[in-house]
């Protein structure tokens, strides 16, 4: 197969539109970028589609590697030039390879699993960034599935993608209303946990029900006192009182550790 050379070539073309959400939703498909985004994303379970190289860009021995094991897992492997690859890149310096991947979401049903379990629930959280990290904390501390709720950011955002280290492929997620997730919940016996900082009880004292969803506000706002008051059980995590708040991430990385610590 010829070395692709024109930005205008519609796998180019294809590529670069998944940087946008319209595009992504439309081909299905996210775009990856860089040796180790890639390599993390195929541990973590990632179907590539197509990989997209630039042997003048990758020069890396590791890079090297992960083409040989892309090609030996049979997955279509597209040569580019530098000004072909440059064109769709998505990073400053640019390391000669990309590839994209299934960007699904499941129905609330679909994440479900029997026994213990863990949800993480994020309400409005709108940047991209922390909410890949809050994907990569997910994943450390097993969370079995994440529920997107109101207006959150897309996980398959190329800058959630890579905040999550790949994360996002070994998370099932959905989209959900308030009241779709909370049916779900009720009929799936999940109990609801928010953190509030007017709770009486600390997140360290508390018990945690064997099937919970932990639930996150949004990044400016938090929970809304409406919904926080519909949730089963709310806690506290003890702070200085120097400041009013912690950031989504934080919150929630606290609470999920407190989870896991208590079960393991």
């Amino acid at each position: 197969m010829p070395i692709i050379d024109s930005p205008q070539n519609q796998q180019v073309k294809l590529y670069r539109s998944l940087l946008s959400r319209k595009g992504r939703q439309e081909a299905g498909l996210c775009p990856l970028e860089g040796v180790r985004l890639i390599d993390s994303a195929l541990q973590n379970g990632a179907d590539l589609q197509t990989v997209y190289m630039c042997p003048e860009l990758l020069t890396d021995q590791r890079g090297q590697e992960l083409l040989h094991q892309v090609r030996e897992r049979d997955i279509t492997v597209l040569e580019l030039s530098a000004r072909a690859f440059s064109s769709m890149s998505d990073t400053q310096h640019p390391q000669g390879l990309a590839a994209t991947a299934p960007a699904q979401y499941r129905s609330l049903p679909g994440l479900s699993k029997p026994g213990p379990a863990v949800y993480l629930w994020l309400h409005e959280i709108r940047e991209p960034g922390n909410l890949g990290t809050i994907l990569r904390t997910a994943a450390a501390f097993d969370v079995a599935g994440i529920v997107l709720l109101g207006n959150c950011a897309d996980i398959y955002n190329p800058k959630a993608i890579r905040a999550s280290s790949g994360a996002i492929f070994a998370l099932p997620a959905a989209q959900a209303t308030w009241d779709e997730a909370m049916t779900w919940a009720d009929g799936d016996d999940i109990h609801t946990v928010a953190t509030a900082l007017c709770a009486e009880t600390s997140c360290h004292e508390a018990g945690y029900p064997d099937r919970v969803a932990v639930i996150i506000g949004s990044e400016a706002h938090g929970l809304p006192e409406h919904l926080l008051t519909l949730t089963d059980l709310q806690v506290k995590i003890p702070m200085s009182d120097k400041m009013e708040s912690l950031n989504a991430g934080v919150a929630a990385g606290i609470l999920l550790y407190e989870i896991y610590r208590q079960r393991y």
